[in-house]
């Protein structure tokens, strides 16, 4: 039976967009998940419990901050509390395509690495978000960048002035989508607030995927779009 995975969805303000995005996760092609959904003290948290409990699936459970501590601080308490030895995550307002999950469970398994990431979609419309999410690929050609070339390509980034994001060369990967194993966690590897980490202006996902690949160098990417990215969604205050 294949492992356990993680899926945390941290929300903020995006319950416009959090029942779709939750539906994205449970319709995934593979089925072993911890669903775990954070609201990050939303200005309507009675909305967001509306949205969850609606749904009735056993994989997922949820967790309300009264007051907004910050993705990194979700992320951190969803890992905490799982069972299971592999994690990922999912913005409240984007949309997974239906393999997302499968294909980079597979990369890791093909690469034996501990840490992966998958590309995504730019979607600045509603009309981009159909277009996408519904898109299939055949798991026996998925395109893969090792380790070997993912940890060079990412120090270079990480030398590079104005680069502050996670960098991969010329196939841009979305942060949020690192998936890891526990382990990573256990050994003390952690999500920090934005400006703790290694680089200035750099997310917390980002930072996180900086340190998991400089310091283990057992990164891996499905170099395939499996994630629609919203753009332009972000609240004023969000700090996730």
């Amino acid at each position: 039976m294949n492992e356990k995975i993680l899926v945390t969805i941290c929300n903020y303000n995006h319950q416009q967009y959090l029942a779709e995005s939750i539906e994205s996760i449970l319709g995934q092609s593979f089925t072993n998940m911890d669903v775990c959904i954070v609201d990050d003290g939303s200005d309507d948290q009675q909305a967001f419990l509306d949205i969850v409990t609606a749904f009735k699936d056993p994989r997922l459970r949820y967790f309300v901050n009264s007051e907004n501590k910050g993705k990194w601080y979700c992320l951190n308490e969803a890992i905490k509390t799982t069972t299971a030895s592999i994690c990922t995550a999912h913005d409240a307002d984007d949309v997974a395509l239906k393999q997302r999950i499968e294909a980079q469970y597979a990369t890791m398994k093909r690469t034996q690495t501990i840490h992966n990431l998958c590309g995504f979609y730019h979607c600045y419309s509603e009309d981009h978000v159909k277009k996408y999410k519904g898109l299939s690929l055949d798991l026996d050609e998925i395109k893969i960048v090792g380790p070997a070339e993912v940890a060079q390509q990412c120090i270079v980034g990480y030398r590079t002035p104005g680069v502050n994001h996670y960098y991969t060369g010329n196939f841009e990967t979305a942060g949020v989508s690192a998936m890891f194993y526990k382990d990573l966690w256990d050994c003390g590897l952690r999500f920090q607030p934005p400006g703790l980490g290694l680089r200035a202006l750099v997310s917390e996902d980002s930072d996180f995927n900086f340190r998991a690949t400089m310091f283990f160098k057992q990164t891996s990417v499905t170099a395939e779009k499996l994630y629609c990215y919203r753009r332009n969604t972000s609240t004023n205050k969000e700090e996730i």
